[in-house]
């Protein structure tokens, strides 16, 4: 299992840290679910892969059932952890440093099981190849990258 950083952390800046886990999930013709939603707390949008920040006392496992059902209404069957990552970035929107760091897993959709909860969260698919321009957070890109790779690799 991999981990890589990305960004550059300013020396002088307080940054507020977010862990979380997400789903790489690939469908048959090569696309990858992501989720278009608020960015960095802002009015802007962005894609991401599913999933969020991870509760007290959440293992990654359980964030990531959880934030599946809110975001999509649907349950995942995970396939095992893919990678972690992290990244620094300022978020202009609302003034703040961010210290992200996610537990990607691979796994697959499953069935929708209720409504979403979180209405402005919209599943897209978008081709893995074009994820790495895509995403709003290049560990996430690095991710797909990783889960295309492997797909490609078992072919």
């Amino acid at each position: 299992m991999e981990h890589r950083s990305f960004g550059r952390r300013e020396p002088e800046a307080v940054y507020r840290d977010r862990a979380g886990a997400y789903a790489v999930i690939l469908d048959d013709r090569g696309n990858a679910a992501l989720v278009e939603a608020p960015a960095a707390g802002g009015p802007e949008r962005g894609l991401f892969l599913p999933g969020g920040g991870i509760e007290p006392g959440e293992t990654p496992e359980e964030c990531l059932r959880r934030e599946c059902l809110e975001e999509l209404g649907r349950e995942i069957a995970l396939k095992g952890l893919l990678c972690t990552g992290e990244e620094y970035l300022f978020a202009p929107s609302d003034g703040r440093y961010l210290h992200v760091s996610g537990h990607c897993y691979r796994a697959d959709l499953g069935p929708r099981v209720q409504e979403p909860i979180e209405h402005d969260h919209v599943l897209r698919w978008i081709p893995a190849e074009h994820c790495e321009h895509t995403l709003f957070l290049d560990y996430q890109a690095w991710a797909v990258r990783l889960a295309w790779e492997e797909r490609m690799q078992e072919k």
